[in-house]
């Protein structure tokens, strides 16, 4: 039987979303990712001429030459420059090149039923306490909940929007199972975003005095509200002094430090310190400055989280300054877009994902994170040759 080279490479090139957990470790990690992209170049050449995105290609050289200037004068070595814009480039080039072979609700339908079975067989895994790290949370194949959470909650939307109230439940079931915050907010974004207008946004800061007058009145009169809101601010002053309590548990620890060397970053080099200097920052400059927890100290955690941040945002800001700050917001206005149109249910799902990724896990070129904002390039810009085509 002939194998289609298409067929192949649109079931392999979602699938590749949902492989992390597939590697093994010799030297260094050998991830089923890296096969899979390595061969799918190889017949993307055989059937199409590669294109290269002027936008992406503009942005890459000023990734570099931003860095360049920054690792020069901040006395970085350059690797950890070079590792980033390769990564970026090799991952994105392939999915803006594969996106255009199909139509793009074919690729949402692969993506879709792969979602589905993920979801599915999460829950044995789940019951049956056979999952990669933990009985506790839900992750299917995933390395860790927020992961898996972070690959199937536009599947979660999309069924939602499109009123597939069946499917929309099973992924939605492990969204909560997952016990992960950032399911949580995800679940809270899929309802909140879409029904947000002018008019309710302007009733909701209306409500501010009104909600601060009552948050004061609690605070003042309820002992035990008092001692969560001084405990949780003294947790966020960290940010400012670096300086952590001996039982900081691990998750606030690698928020909290990151954020701190940012903010250090940011005041040290207001234009930023070069694309995947945050690492080098992280444990060469700002560490010593910190006092993490004995305990993270004892088993080696103090340094979680330092090559991504824990979050695009915090990533972003760190190693591009007031440029990367500017750029996160003009982004998500120009994609706000996405919910002018009941057409456009898929790239709201993006939307939110974007929002999630943002918030948590901040590597540059994970392959879900190129074949969603493909997906979301797409749409937008035939949505909107669509509303020239109707004003012409």
């Amino acid at each position: 039987m002939k194998i289609s080279i298409k067929k192949y490479l649109l079931y392999s090139s979602v699938f590749a979303i949902f492989t992390e957990a597939f590697f093994f470790n010799f030297i260094i990690d050998w991830k089923l990712l890296y096969l899979i992209i390595i061969v799918n170049y190889f017949l993307l050449f055989k059937i199409k001429k590669f294109a290269i995105n002027n936008y992406f290609l503009s942005l890459l050289l000023l990734f570099l030459i931003h860095g360049f200037i920054a690792y020069t004068i901040i006395k970085i070595p350059y690797n950890f420059m070079f590792s980033q814009i390769l990564g970026i480039a090799i991952i994105g080039s392939y999915y803006y090149n594969f996106i255009p072979l199909y139509d793009k609700e074919e690729i949402i339908k692969v993506y879709l039923k792969l979602s589905l079975f993920v979801a599915i067989i999460g829950y044995p895994m789940y019951f049956l306490d056979i999952n990669l790290n933990d009985g506790i949370r839900l992750q299917s194949i995933f390395k860790e909940p927020a992961h898996y959470v972070i690959v199937v909650i536009p599947a979660c939307y999309f069924y939602l929007k499109n009123k597939e109230y069946r499917n929309f439940a099973i992924i939605f079931g492990t969204l909560i199972l997952s016990n992960s915050s950032l399911g949580y907010i995800g679940c809270a974004l899929m309802f909140l975003i879409p029904n947000l207008t002018l008019k309710r946004v302007g009733f909701l800061v209306g409500m501010v005095p009104l909600l601060l007058a009552l948050f004061f009145y609690v605070y003042s009169n309820y002992p035990f509200l008092k001692l969560r809101v001084d405990d949780t601010y003294n947790s966020l002053n960290v940010i400012n002094t670096g300086k952590f309590d001996k039982n900081t548990n691990l998750s606030s620890y690698v928020l909290i430090s990151n954020l701190y060397i940012a903010k250090k970053n940011v005041t040290d080099h207001p234009l930023g310190s070069g694309i995947g200097s945050h690492h080098y920052m992280h444990t060469e400059r700002y560490l010593k400055e910190m006092r993490p927890p004995e305990y993270l100290r004892i088993i080696g955690r103090y340094k979680d989280n330092s090559f991504d941040a824990n979050s695009l945002f915090t990533r972003i800001c760190s190693e591009f300054g007031l440029f990367g700050f500017v750029f996160i917001i003009l982004t998500l206005i120009y994609v706000s877009k996405s919910f002018s149109s009941d057409e456009l249910f898929f790239a709201q799902a993006v939307v939110i994902y974007l929002l999630l990724k943002l918030l948590r896990d901040g590597h540059y070129f994970p392959p879900e994170f190129y074949f969603f904002m493909g997906l979301l390039y797409y749409y937008l810009k035939d949505y909107s040759s669509q509303k020239k085509k109707e004003l012409i």
